[in-house]
């Protein structure tokens, strides 16, 4: 993934939080797991995949069971690390707020919808939010799946209602 990949996917994670933020006016617990990944995510960028120009192309893979006696660089560079951490999430959380402000309406409507259906597809999403602003490299799965209901004009066409499914 790229740096600017894993800043989207950090924006996507804290979504719920800045959501309660913006649109009820309040912040509950429920966010905590969210906030836990995006730790976790961030710090991986600074400290493991070399992103951080303060600390330079160097990489401190983490343990798994998150248990070390020594660490292998100094208190200033750990500090330099929290730190980057801080102000990347804090950018990253206040890039969602702002986007969340700016289409707070169309993320009420998706809340309605929500209520209303409980899943949402692809076609609901476009239905209120309108096409992506970006066109993909390559096909999603739901495109490469809708392909599959489509004649040779593009036309949708129904699946056969007697047609034998392979095992």
């Amino acid at each position: 993934m790229t740096k600017e990949q894993l800043f989207d996917m950090t924006c996507m994670t804290l979504g719920g939080r800045a959501a309660e933020e913006v649109l009820i006016g309040r912040i509950s617990t429920g966010a905590q797991n969210d906030l836990e990944k995006v730790t976790k995510m961030t710090y991986a960028q600074v400290a493991v995949y070399g992103f951080s120009d303060k600390v330079g192309l160097l990489s401190f893979p983490q343990r798994e069971d998150g248990f070390e006696m020594n660490k292998p660089y100094s208190n200033q560079t750990a500090s330099i690390i929290d730190t980057e951490v801080r102000e990347w999430v804090a950018k990253a959380y206040k890039r969602t707020v702002d986007l969340l402000t700016e289409k707070k309406e169309q993320v009420a409507l998706i809340a309605e919808l929500l209520l209303e259906k409980e899943v949402l597809h692809q076609d609901d999403l476009t239905r209120v939010l309108g096409d992506r602003p970006f066109k993909a490299a390559e096909l999603t799965n739901y495109d490469l799946f809708k392909q599959g209901f489509q004649d040779e004009e593009g036309k949708t066409t129904e699946p056969a209602k007697n047609a034998e499914v392979p095992d």
